[in-house]
């Protein structure tokens, strides 16, 4: 025999005690109320009237799923895409019910180990929500899932946390000497110097029997006291007139070169990501012993998104065993977020 439910007040109440107990308790449906009674969400109870285990009624009136999506749909925005998440969360084994309590926040599940907010592709990355919705959650100290719902009813989950990462990779002492400026990078023939930037911290590439550094690292190395940049003509190029060549080509190049710094700081060797579509990517030990374990996307406190592009940077970083970390540079610190793939 089907549960019976009343709509009442834009609700849907549960009276039968017996009812209620198979519902609340083995389901983890509803929220309790006085008078032993059960107060079913609309979107509990779409899933339960989709499922056939529920008959509700308004004034003796049947209410079918048609006309009980239209109301949810009034009543709750983008109720289809979060109405095809729970609906797809409940059939994986999963309690969930709506949550209001944080913005942002769709659902939680019912012993609120973990949070997910729910997204439609045709909706819009923000980089500043996301990380005050990390940040609101953490402080619960439970885990969050992003459900972007594609036009087809798939869902894409993803697991999404701010990252403290660090590597082991220790800095080098060298002594200094002079790299020459080019058109598109900076190459030091020092034979002892170009070795030991090579061999201790991977930086740059052999250039014949030079080394090749790229803008980033050969601003880096000047700022520690290590390089002097100067031109063909062995005359000195000042930071500050070194920095604009560099920002004439990369309008970018400051951000760049402040996540560089900070990856470096946390231990990481770090080297260009461009064969990957990212800024940087980045290992936590020597590169000639594994793989880079992280793809770092440079990003402004600004940064919105189409989930397309998004979905399209995980996915690459997913298929070459890579974690995807976007580092979004603020005016006095940098917020690495990392984005996992998740099967629920």
């Amino acid at each position: 025999m089907k549960t019976q439910g009343k709509f009442i007040d834009e609700k849907i109440i549960i009276e039968k005690p017996k009812e209620i107990g198979r519902l609340f308790n083995k389901g983890h449906f509803g929220k309790p109320l006085s008078g032993n009674k059960l107060e079913l969400d609309l979107i509990e109870s779409c899933f339960l009237l989709d499922e056939d285990k529920i008959s509700i009624t308004k004034d003796e009136t049947k209410i079918n799923f048609e006309k009980l999506v239209g109301i949810a749909s009034e009543k709750i925005i983008d109720f289809d895409v979060k109405y095809i998440v729970f609906k797809e969360l409940k059939n994986r084994g999963c309690s969930i019910k709506l949550y209001n309590d944080l913005k942002g926040v769709t659902f939680s599940d019912f012993k609120k180990e973990f949070f997910v907010c729910v997204f439609s592709e045709n909706g819009f990355f923000d980089v500043k929500e996301t990380i005050d919705i990390i940040c609101r959650v953490a402080k619960k100290k439970e885990k969050l899932w992003f459900a972007v719902v594609e036009c087809e009813c798939d869902v894409t989950y993803y697991d999404v946390s701010l990252v403290d990462f660090k590597g082991f990779n220790k800095k080098g002492n060298y002594l200094k000497n002079k790299g020459f400026l080019f058109e598109n990078s900076v190459i030091v023939f020092d034979e002892k110097l170009k070795d030991t930037l090579f061999e201790k911290e991977f930086f740059g590439k052999p250039f014949g029997s030079g080394l090749r550094l790229s803008y980033v690292e050969s601003l880096y190395l000047s700022d520690e006291k290590i390089l002097d940049i100067k031109n063909i003509k062995e005359i000195d190029i000042s930071r500050k007139d070194f920095v604009k060549k560099i920002t004439d080509i990369d309008p970018m190049f400051d951000d760049r070169f402040k996540v560089y710094c900070d990856l470096k700081k946390r231990g990481l060797v770090t080297k260009t990501g461009f064969k990957f579509g990212t800024d940087f990517r980045c290992y936590t030990r020597n590169p000639d012993e594994i793989h880079a374990e992280y793809l770092v996307h440079i990003i402004d406190e600004k940064f919105k998104s189409a989930w397309s592009e998004m979905s399209r940077a995980i996915r690459l970083a997913h298929s070459v065993n890579k974690e995807i970390i976007f580092a979004c540079v603020e005016k006095n610190k940098i917020e690495y977020i990392k984005f996992g793939r998740l099967r629920p």
